[in-house]
């Protein structure tokens, strides 16, 4: 099932390298996010999610997964230099509901000829997101409002320059959310990470890794769904920033591919197995502080359609 996902940034102070947001998807809001740059920064997302409905049931019964729902998501970075390196707060806000975006997506797929992916078996406009495993519930939305999402503290140490550099660090993610309606998962989860880059004039290459753990309480529904309670995340991909001032001269592009293992154990596979993404991040020299994504998974649901 081909999914896209469209990520609408305003950004402010990125150097040397491109991290993608991670991947959105209503069951991952409680993962800690990627290691920041260490910069001021504000980002909306705006995703539109769908699992094929033939998908919904394992084959032993045992699960349900529903996916089916659009979220307007708000990030805001604030950092500030403490020693060696930057302490970094995120937070993040999200509107769920139906959504308005169900229809621009299946006219997309129609336009380019490209399969529905179980949409036309769907309700339209429809906010679902449900996961039960053997009779327990791990979450139930369908009724639209705000979440407020776990709460990300992170420290950064670069060194180098945009030319050649790299970011090392680690982060908290705190129990600001709520496990119920996936805006966390009700513990304090962990991640380290480094980041390194290289630029040759308009030229450059950039990679990310990281290993997460996520601390689930013991009383936790999480626990029902959940195979290990860590996991491995990696980003590499390069880029050309162009160096005029025209509309043409100026244009950049990165293109970055992503993966994310899960850990889950569900019973579906869809669910189960570790997520592949493609990040296309185009900018211009003229516009240093904006940029503006397009994202499209790589044959795993792990992301949302359209972010």
């Amino acid at each position: 099932m081909k999914q896209l996902l469209v990520a609408l940034l305003l950004v402010a102070g990125l150097q040397g390298q491109e991290t993608p947001r991670a991947n959105r998807m209503v069951w991952f809001g409680g993962f800690p996010e990627p290691l920041p740059a260490g910069e001021g920064e504000l980002a909306l997302e705006i995703s539109s999610q769908l699992l094929r409905p033939a998908f919904e049931h394992s084959g032993d019964g045992r699960s349900f997964a529903r996916v089916d729902g659009e979220d307007w998501q708000l990030t805001l970075d604030q950092a500030v230099r403490l020693g060696p390196g930057r302490l970094n707060l995120r937070l993040r806000a999200v509107a769920r509901s139906g959504g308005i975006l169900d229809q621009v997506i299946t006219s997309y797929h129609v336009a380019l000829n490209l399969p529905q992916g179980g949409r036309e078996d769907t309700p339209k406009y429809r906010l679902d997101y449900r996961l039960i495993r053997d009779g327990v519930v791990v979450g139930d939305l369908r009724r639209p409002g705000m979440h407020f999402m776990d709460t990300d503290l992170a420290y950064v140490v670069p060194f180098g320059d945009s030319t050649l550099g790299a970011r090392v660090g680690a982060s908290l993610q705190l129990p600001t959310g709520n496990a119920s309606d996936w805006s966390g998962n009700g513990g304090t989860d962990a991640m380290v990470g480094a980041a390194a880059w290289k630029a040759w004039g308009p030229w450059r290459l950039h990679g990310q890794a990281e290993r997460v753990w996520l601390g689930v309480p013991a009383h936790s529904p999480y626990r029902a769904v959940l195979e290990h309670n860590s996991l491995s995340r990696v980003w590499a991909g390069g880029g050309y920033q162009g160096q005029g001032r025209g509309l043409l001269t100026g244009l950049g592009l990165d293109i970055t591919v992503a993966y994310a293992e899960s850990p889950y154990h569900v019973g579906i596979y869809r669910v189960d197995r570790s997520g592949w993404q493609q990040h296309w991040t185009l900018s211009h020299q003229a516009l240093p502080n904006w940029k503006f994504g397009v994202s499209e998974d790589a044959g795993t649901f792990t992301n949302p359609d359209i972010t």
